[in-house]
């Protein structure tokens, strides 16, 4: 079989892809999967979505804080005072100084002081401010979406400026929900900035009063869980009762003072996946109370790091890779990848609640789908491509169901320089030379190119494959490149298939008046070494060995028999149903051993006549003497049979035996 040079690499060797392709492939879907998420705001808030489920319905209990503890300006607070707003500011310089002189580490108000109200309370809170020895907070802020020029001018001089903390939470604009800590202050120049009109904000100016850096850049809040007992995360009492409680219960405490009303101050939360109550739709003074915690407890955001992230996503875009070389095409390779991703999205939510942290979950879900597509369209091209390649060039030499195989695993046909078991079968037209010298070259082009047409059908239907054609002869062979087990059996069914077509061929041909000779078929089984042999421009897909030269003398024989197939006992003893004639034992040219020939019977031989042949080819074998009479007298019943012909013949010659040294091919 005649390929390019370049086939053992296209075709014979496992397919291998180009590491500079499959790194740019996997860098590619990495950076998209990951730039995607972060940029495209779609993608962006369904990961955040994903966050969400598991902070809300994965949380593990945990004991209420010892650090916090909320005031609730409620109502039963606002029932007591003839107005509700704003709050009375007695009322508030009251509990100022209750919770001072307990010993609080902190104070903050989470009321804006944005206008005047009863002139003697407004005297009266503003004096408690600068007295207050416990330090003391109020929320501020200058954002003209919030205040006008005037209620800015109020608190610039009801609130020193050491005093305030910017009050603003920070909520998606994609969904609204409150998720992170702002870091307050203004933005200039790209430098983070702090004024007395942009202080710290609410949770980074009480975390830093205890030690704590003030923030640089927004980070995600840390949703304090409630208890096992179901407690709240940090204790809530009504400001109505602050009175009558003991010091040791504010003691040491960062205390806020808030509304916790109905339907005032109420922002959406990750948690109003599960929950549609105070939870869900927290007031602002409990959102600043689980931002300070987060600040203060240290516990780790509630998101992947950037630097995490990728390692996920390079890890699954490796996986994608892995999975395309599986060659199972796009569906199952995304079945698979959908498979894979349900389990790891499985594994994200459940193990939040065992504390493996903050996963990411889309990124490498795009990186991994998108690294299993881009793949095919690369490799599966190329594959097609291979595929196709293999069709073309196979397909005239092999039998379509090894052309699927081989298209479908490559690598079953790298065969280099292997020594393998084999059938080889060989053809020869007799006196096709003659017959070329009669016919035009257009009428023996016809002649042949049908003939071999037909002949090549049939030995590739039964397996074998079409090393080469040499004028009108033919050699194929079986077991190569594909594994054939039942190869010798398979050789011998195709000689007399072929038999059949060359003789109904023949005869059509002399009935036209071509003389088309007969065809003789020779069989031989055993070792030899296959593979591409050849130079760098051109190599053979072929045979080597003593068993190649076997089967072309094989073939040779035939002719002083008067036989049309002719095997060796190799095939005979492989291809264990079928039946045979002994032609002889035989030495052939250029051998010292002899070998024992047959010939294939056909399923629709004479058994009588076969039975006597036999009995008469035992005496031979035996050198009986009245074996030369047993053949004249078989001549004479069966006159047209060719191996009977030969023996009789021979016989007349006095040499009594079934042992022959033949003298040429």
């Amino acid at each position: 079989m005649r390929l390019p040079a370049s086939w053992s690499s296209i075709v014979l060797n496992k397919p291998t892809r180009s590491a500079l392709w499959i790194t740019l492939v996997a860098l590619l879907s990495a950076i998209i999967a990951f730039v995607a998420v972060q940029t495209l705001a779609p993608l962006d808030n369904l990961e955040k979505k994903l966050a969400d489920i598991r902070v809300a319905a994965m949380e593990v209990p945990k004991e209420p804080s010892d650090d916090i503890i909320v005031v609730a300006l409620d109502e039963d607070t606002l029932a007591q005072f003839s107005y509700r707003s704003p709050i009375d500011r007695a009322f508030i310089a009251d509990l100022i100084e209750r919770i001072d002189s307990a010993g609080a580490s902190a104070i903050v108000v989470d009321v804006l002081i944005d206008q005047a109200s009863e002139e003697s309370k407004d005297i009266q809170l503003f004096e408690v401010i600068r007295r207050s020895e416990t330090p003391l907070y109020f929320s501020y802020t200058a954002d003209p979406a919030f205040v006008t020029e005037d209620q800015l001018n109020y608190m610039r001089a009801f609130i020193p400026a050491d005093k305030r903390v910017e009050s603003r939470l920070l909520s998606d604009p994609f969904d609204s929900l409150v998720r992170r800590i702002s870091t307050g202050g203004i933005f200039s120049d790209g430098e983070l900035i702090y004024n007395d009109d942009y202080p710290p904000s609410f949770a980074a100016k009480i975390a830093n009063a205890q030690g704590v850096p003030l923030l640089e850049t927004p980070r995600e809040i840390s949703w304090r869980p409630v208890s096992a007992e179901g407690q709240e995360p940090f204790p809530v009492i009504s400001a109505n009762y602050v009175t009558y409680l003991p010091d040791e219960l504010f003691e040491e405490k960062i205390v806020l003072i808030g509304a916790i009303l109905s339907i005032t101050d109420r922002h959406s939360t990750p948690l109003s996946i599960i929950d549609d109550g105070d939870r869900g739709f927290m007031p602002g003074v409990l959102i600043q109370a689980h931002a300070i915690d987060s600040l203060l407890s240290g516990t780790p955001e509630p998101k992947s790091s950037i630097g995490f992230t990728l390692l996920v996503v390079i890890a699954f875009t490796a996986l994608g890779v892995l999975i395309s070389q599986l060659r199972k095409g796009l569906v199952f390779n995304l079945s698979l990848s959908i498979a894979v991703l349900a389990g790891y999205w499985v594994l994200c939510i459940i193990g939040y609640g065992y504390g493996i942290g903050m996963w990411p979950i889309l990124p490498p879900s795009l990186a991994l789908l998108l690294s299993v597509w881009m793949m095919d369209i690369v490799i599966g091209r190329a594959e097609r491509m291979q595929r196709q390649y293999i069709q073309s060039t196979f397909s005239r030499y092999v039998s379509p169901a090894v052309v699927d195989r081989i298209a479908e695993d490559p690598s079953a046909a790298a065969i280099s320089g292997e020594k393998r078991d084999t059938t080889f079968l060989f053809t020869d037209v007799a006196d096709f030379t003659t017959m070329s010298e009669l016919l035009s070259p257009e009428d023996l082009s016809d002649v042949l190119n049908q003939y071999l047409d037909g002949a090549c059908e049939i030995i590739l239907r039964h397996g074998g494959t079409i090393d080469k054609f040499i004028g009108d002869a033919i050699m194929a062979i079986f077991n190569a490149p594909i594994e054939q087990p039942d190869h010798a059996a398979a050789a011998v069914q195709a000689a007399l298939e072929l038999d059949s077509y060359a003789e109904k061929y023949r005869e059509e041909c002399n009935n036209k008046g071509i003389p088309l000779g007969v065809t003789r078929i020779g069989l031989h089984a055993g070792p030899a070494v296959v593979g591409n042999f050849g130079s760098s421009q051109r190599m053979d897909f072929t045979a080597l060995g003593d068993t190649v030269n076997t089967a072309a003398r094989t073939e040779g024989i035939n002719k002083y028999f008067g036989t049309r197939i002719c095997c060796t006992q190799s095939v005979v003893d492989q291809a264990k149903d079928q039946a045979f004639r002994t032609i002889g034992h035989f030495a052939l040219k250029g051998k010292s051993e002899y070998t024992t020939l047959y010939t294939p019977l056909p399923s629709t031989h004479n058994e009588e006549a076969e039975a006597e042949y036999q009995a008469a080819f035992s005496l031979l074998e035996q050198r009986d003497s009245s074996a030369p009479q047993r053949f004249s007298d078989l001549q004479g019943k069966y006159p047209t049979d060719p191996l009977i012909i030969y023996h009789s013949n021979r016989l007349q010659s006095g040499d009594i035996s079934a042992w022959i040294k033949m003298g040429s091919k």
